[in-house]
């Protein structure tokens, strides 16, 4: 009796342990705790539902969501949700724009591409908030009294302000033109010998300040403007200012020539550093109990300040979105890039939001994840 009672129960605890080997794994998005700063917490904890987000991430596992990189979430000061994912790396070189196929990770840099603008506009707000730069009415060309040859009545007027909200009516063709075009003008400062020549070269074709068009040379202005006034290549005034404050260490910086940073994009940091900068802006500049940069400034970067041309807002280099749910409408801003690289601030739910991919060529599902999985997971 003895020996069939051990039988049947070693057949039993077979049976057991092989039917938990075949069930699907039970399992829910967690942020990895490490010493970079941010504190953790279980996405139950602050009232997401664990369901809905692993949804989300399952559906990017089986390619339903192509070409993302990543997705964390920040939820009432915590990392919540930390999912890297395999993927290209970005390579212009190539047709796709398809680089090295990389298993992405906590400590990998990405290519942020344009949501390098909204970190340029934080630097301005720096320099401006030390007194580096007095305010965003300063006119541009006394910035750059060598090109003065170039000055004439409509560019007199162009202040910081217009750049900041690409409002300043120098002529630009950045969106009509692919980037694997050599006549797209923002390619063209790779190419010419003199690019702060080149664009404030163009002349103004719309009143400053009247109209909104996409413009990284007016970005990369402000860039050499940091320079003008600070006496520091923006590279180096942002390590002492915002990287190093923030606990930023692994970062890369593009350049448009061996002396010019490219302000107006790629960029390259880790997420993880990505939802700090979201965060910093969520906190009203206050990162850790330091302040890094005013309240002021935060408040007006993330206002509409102009609509764009297909009827959003747009700030200070910062977007400005309203998401319609079945609960109500949610607002937010956003530092957006191409290919899927976005830090969303929702400051009515204490949430910040990043997304890194390689949609470079596909539409990209970032705002259906938010839509469809992440809005609806608040509880």
């Amino acid at each position: 009796m003895k020996r069939v009672a051990l039988k049947d129960n070693f057949l039993v605890l077979f049976f057991v342990i092989f039917l938990a080997a075949c069930a699907p794994a039970q399992t829910h998005p967690v942020a990895v705790k490490t010493i970079d700063g941010w504190p953790t917490a279980g996405l139950h904890e602050v009232g997401l539902d664990e369901e809905k987000i692993a949804e989300a991430v399952g559906r990017v596992q089986d390619g339903t969501y192509e070409n993302i990189h990543s997705i964390l979430i920040v939820k009432d000061g915590k990392l919540v949700l930390e999912e890297y994912f395999s993927g290209y790396t970005w390579n212009y070189n190539d047709p796709q724009f398809k680089g090295q196929l990389t298993d992405y990770g906590i400590d990998t840099i990405h290519n942020l591409a344009s949501v390098t603008k909204s970190i340029t506009s934080a630097l301005v707000g720096i320099a401006i908030d030390r007194g580096f730069i007095q305010a965003v009415d300063e006119k541009v060309l006394p910035f750059f009294p060598e090109y003065s040859n170039l000055s004439d009545e409509q560019k007199e007027i162009v202040t910081l302000e217009h750049l900041l909200t690409m409002s300043s009516g120098l002529e630009w063709n950045e969106m009509e033109l692919p980037y694997s075009s050599s006549n797209n003008d923002l390619v063209q400062l790779f190419i010419v010998s003199d690019p702060i020549e080149y664009i404030l070269a163009k002349p103004v074709v719309s009143e400053p300040g009247s109209k909104w068009y996409y413009n990284g040379g007016g970005t990369n202005i402000l860039g050499e403007v940091i320079r003008e006034a600070t006496g520091m290549r923006m590279d180096d005034f942002a390590e002492q200012y915002l990287f190093e404050p923030l606990g930023i260490t692994n970062y890369e910086w593009d350049h448009i020539n061996p002396d010019m940073i490219h302000a107006s994009g790629n960029l390259k940091l880790r997420p993880r550093d990505m939802a700090k900068l979201g965060y910093l802006f969520l906190s009203g500049g206050v990162w850790n109990g330091e302040r890094i940069l005013s309240e002021e400034w935060v408040e007006e970067s993330t206002r509409k300040q102009i609509v764009t041309r297909w009827g959003g807002g747009y700030g200070y280099q910062w977007w400005i979105r309203t998401y319609q749910t079945d609960s109500g409408a949610v607002d937010s801003f956003f530092a957006a890039g191409w290919g899927g690289q976005r830090i969303v601030v929702f400051p009515g739910l204490e949430m910040v939001v990043v997304f890194t991919g390689g949609n470079y060529v596909e539409q990209e599902p970032v705002d259906e994840i938010i839509s469809r999985h992440i809005l609806p997971a608040l509880r």
